[in-house]
């Protein structure tokens, strides 16, 4: 074994046994819940069908998506230094998605859809229609979810409760101040506990098992050290599950392991650009992209993207709040990054897409 490779799976060994939890409720259950909740009979044959052509790696995919993500803005109060949102780029137009487009982007896929995802470039509670949405979804018989920063809570605990949502991932990557603002740029920790401290209470007291509260913890060099008080204090908290993952780098990132080697922990005993390209502990997924076929994004400018890596204006594959649906999903943006995945690129739908500069999935 080469030793960069030897380095290598020791780092890895010892970062998943630092990471290692009990095993609360999964994201497996929670999309099993979601699937048992949501079913119904053109669901189901939706479903079937999407994965049977994706199996096949079809560039034309005659099903629905079933996992929608839906922007409600692209607009956040804080500043993390890995996020093009906090970083302020100008490569994207900044708006917050309007009730009435929402609810007519739903529309498309409200027949198929198991769950919308109600995140991305943007902190969810800064949109003033945020419960009415998720309660649409629920009115629809469609699970939903969202992450939030909890630095804000521009409404009660117990009328997020009563809304519908059904899970709430809450983002903090620490247990002090000091480290966490580290990455929060302009986040007070002692205002996220405190508010997802009045969600906890407000679903005691209405005896609701939702919404299901996951704790995510962006393991980084300055907070790994945190790692047990976080697990103590999640179990004092009662939350649902605490997840540690990775934290992630902006798509195209030009100075991958500059980066990395800033925040990774663990990065610098390894030299060489692959192992920042297999994004810590990552590595390029086999079998071909399923958000191609299984989800489709919505920005908050009703634009459709790829995935919601994408960010760009630029790399959008088409507008869906001025064209139906069926005109985007097998468009020749759709088709080409398929055929990434399997397929034999014809003449008709031989595009360059965002996709083609994708490391995440194994081409």
């Amino acid at each position: 074994m080469p030793q960069e490779q030897h380095v290598m799976n020791n780092i890895e060994n010892k970062v998943e046994e630092a990471l290692k939890k009990p095993p609360q409720f999964t994201r497996l259950k929670r999309h099993l819940s979601t699937l048992l909740l949501h079913s119904t009979p053109k669901k189901i044959f939706n479903l079937m069908r999407v994965e049977m052509q994706r199996k096949l790696r079809r560039e034309k995919v005659t099903g629905y998506p079933y996992i929608i993500i839906i922007d409600p803005g692209n607009i956040c109060n804080l500043k993390c230094p890995l996020c093009p949102t906090g970083m302020r780029s100008k490569r994207v137009t900044r708006d917050y998605l309007q009730l009435n487009d929402f609810k007519n982007i739903v529309d498309n896929f409200k027949p198929y859809a198991y769950e919308i995802i109600l995140h991305n470039w943007g902190e969810p509670f800064l949109n003033k229609d945020i419960l009415a949405m998720i309660r649409y979804c629920a009115d629809n018989n469609i699970g939903s979810n969202l992450s939030s920063n909890m630095n804000v809570l521009p409404f009660s605990g117990e009328d997020l409760v009563n809304s519908g949502l059904e899970y709430l991932i809450v983002s903090l990557d620490g247990t002090t101040q000091d480290v966490y603002s580290r990455y929060r740029i302009n986040g007070n920790i002692d205002t996220a506990m405190a508010n997802l401290q009045q969600i906890l209470a407000a679903k005691k007291k209405l005896q609701s098992k939702t919404p299901v509260i996951e704790w995510q913890y962006l393991v980084m060099k300055h907070n790994v050290h945190q790692i047990e008080e976080a697990k103590k204090l999640a179990t004092e908290l009662d939350v649902d599950l605490l997840r540690f993952i990775p934290v992630g780098l902006p798509f195209d990132t030009p100075n991958k392991l500059e980066l990395a080697q800033e925040w990774y922990p663990n990065t610098s005993a390894v030299d060489g650009e692959q192992y920042i390209e297999d994004r810590f502990l990552q590595k390029p997924i086999k079998g071909g992209c399923f958000y191609l076929y299984r989800s489709i994004t919505i920005t908050a400018t009703g634009r459709a993207a790829p995935c919601c890596a994408v960010w760009k204006n630029e790399d959008n594959f088409g507008d869906i709040l001025h064209s139906h649906f069926s005109e985007i999903w097998n468009n020749s943006s759709y088709q080409s990054a398929r055929a990434l995945f399997g397929g034999a690129k014809t003449a008709s739908h031989e595009k360059t897409t965002c996709c083609s500069r994708c490391t995440l999935f194994k081409k």
